[in-house]
C-alpha cells in the first residue's frame, strides 16, 4: 500500500529524530522530497501507520496520513514521477 503522510511539527525545540525514524523503520520504501511530506510503501493501513507515530509527537503537532491513489498530479522533479510510477496501486 502506498501512504501520503503529511505532517506539522511546532515544537522547535524538540528533537523529532525518533518521528523520522519511526516514519523510515515502519515503511518498506520511503520518498522524502516535499518539506513535511512522506510517501512510502508500507505493510501497514494509514490508521495503523499513524498510530505508530503518536508516540513520538506532542498534543500541538498534526499529522494526516491517507492512501494514496494513482490519480495524482504536480509539479516534481523528474526523479519523484519516476519513483511514484514505479509504486503498484
Amino acid at each position: 500500500m502506498v501512504l501520503i503522510i503529511n505532517y506539522t511539527l511546532r515544537n522547535k525545540a524538540k528533537n523529532y529524530a525518533p518521528f523520522f525514524n519511526a516514519i523510515k523503520s515502519n515503511a518498506v520504501e520511503w520518498w522524502h522530497f516535499l518539506d513535511s511530506t512522506f510517501i512510502v510503501t508500507a505493510n501497514k493501513s494509514a490508521d495503523e501507520f499513524a498510530r505508530a507515530l503518536f508516540p513520538f509527537m506532542e498534543a500541538a503537532d498534526s499529522i494526516f496520513v491517507c492512501r494514496l491513489q494513482k490519480d495524482y498530479n504536480g509539479w516534481l522533479p523528474e526523479e519523484a514521477w519516476v519513483w511514484l510510477n514505479s509504486k503498484y496501486f
